[in-house]
């Protein structure tokens, strides 16, 4: 398994948008956008579109979901486009998609509360949104949501 595969999302995904930027997938995520220009801006960016409507399903390059909640979803996807989220995970915003980049603990002191400061070494940053991210619980209930699902390790 190499790099995560480009997805984008329509507007019925949101939270598996999410999710799967969590596990480190690159997905643009359309909630205005209808089905004909979801399938278009999907196209045109090269990425494989994730949707629930039933009148784009018959297209060759379009995953659709049967599954009504996310974690059937999740399920969904990685069993038709298998990536490694151990490597990838938490390599991205889970906002607006961007990659993070490491920061120096120092240049967090007046960004993050004086608890989380004190408590941690290691820091990223999204430089489209500012958003400052550390390791701290979420992630260890994120993978164990995955653990739950069989997903996860």
């Amino acid at each position: 398994m190499e790099e995560a595969p480009r997805f984008a999302a329509d507007r019925m995904l949101g939270r598996l948008a999410r999710w799967l930027r969590l596990l480190g997938a690159d997905v643009s995520w359309y909630p205005d956008l209808g089905g004909s220009e979801f399938l278009r801006r999907a196209r045109a960016e090269e990425r494989i579109a994730l949707t629930r409507d039933k009148r784009l399903r018959t297209a060759p390059d379009v995953g659709f979901l049967s599954s009504d909640g996310f974690r059937g979803q999740l399920r969904e996807v990685l069993a038709r486009f298998p990536f490694d989220p151990q490597r990838h995970a938490f390599s991205r915003c889970s906002r607006c998609n961007k990659e993070l980049t490491p920061i120096e603990r120092e240049d967090v002191r007046s960004l993050v509360p004086p608890f989380v400061y004190a408590n941690h070494q290691r820091f990223a940053r999204c430089e489209q949104c500012g958003r400052i991210y550390w390791q701290a619980t979420h992630p260890e209930r994120i993978l164990g949501e995955l653990r739950r699902l069989g997903l996860g390790w």
